[in-house]
């Protein structure tokens, strides 16, 4: 009461002198406050350092408390130290205040897989995946691909990394994850499309090469084959 009888009283001096002077409380800009706040808070978050970032998230909540960034910037700074009940509640808070956030509904989306919900993950990634703007919409659908596996789809699964090959036919994941899917059912000739893809952008680690033999012995490629097996024997000496 006492703040609001303060404001009036100096609404009342600034209006009867008409000059153009603005008292300090109305300079004071909460929103450019909580995004400073939050933007330093995120970076301490990269960094690892989730304590500060905690201070940071709550310094920009005590002016704006109901910050969409620094309610999800919290979210993530507890899930990162493990605190999941909070986590999840602070990812709800924001998905409240901002519920067509694809940034949001992915990392909670995320949580939510680490937690093995499936269902609920899949749920929030659908949605984000209408987001044709979003600019890691590609990373929405590697990351359908793989709740689909989880989900024992592995058709929708397919077809999910096929949407992210869409997006971007150089992205080397999506080729990993059909390579290891087409194995998986015995596709032979669809994984050796991804095998070759993949040596092709010299993507030869040992995991990769073991996949990559198993599909050329059964393609009969023994081109292939020889290959392999050289960088195999090469990699073990």
């Amino acid at each position: 009461m006492q703040r609001f009888i303060i404001i009036l009283l100096l609404t009342l001096v600034f209006f009867v002198s008409g000059c153009a002077f603005k008292a300090p409380w109305e300079q004071v800009d909460y929103d450019r406050q909580a995004e400073a706040y939050t933007n330093r808070g995120m970076g301490y978050l990269e960094q690892g350092e989730t304590r500060q970032a905690l201070q940071d998230f709550r310094k920009a909540l005590e002016v704006r408390t109901a910050y969409t960034e620094a309610l999800h910037g919290t979210a993530l700074a507890l899930q990162q130290q493990g605190d999941f009940s909070l986590a999840e509640g602070y990812f709800k808070q924001a998905l409240q205040t901002k519920e067509n956030s694809t940034a949001i509904r992915n990392n909670y989306a995320g949580f939510l897989f680490s937690q093995n919900r499936y269902d609920e993950a899949q749920k929030q990634l659908v949605g984000a995946s209408k987001d044709i703007y979003y600019s890691d919409r590609i990373l929405v659908f590697v990351n359908l691909g793989y709740v689909a596996i989880k989900l024992n789809q592995p058709e929708q699964a397919a077809g999910y990394f096929q949407q992210a090959l869409a997006l971007d036919s150089n992205f080397m994941v999506p080729h990993q994850a059909l390579l290891a899917l087409h194995i998986k059912q015995k596709n032979w000739q669809q994984a050796e499309q991804h095998w070759l893809f993949l040596r092709d952008a010299q993507i030869n680690d040992e995991a990769t090469l073991k996949q990559a033999l198993i599909v050329v012995q059964n393609t009969g490629n023994q081109k292939e084959v020889r290959y392999i097996t050289g960088l195999l024997t090469s990699s073990a000496n």
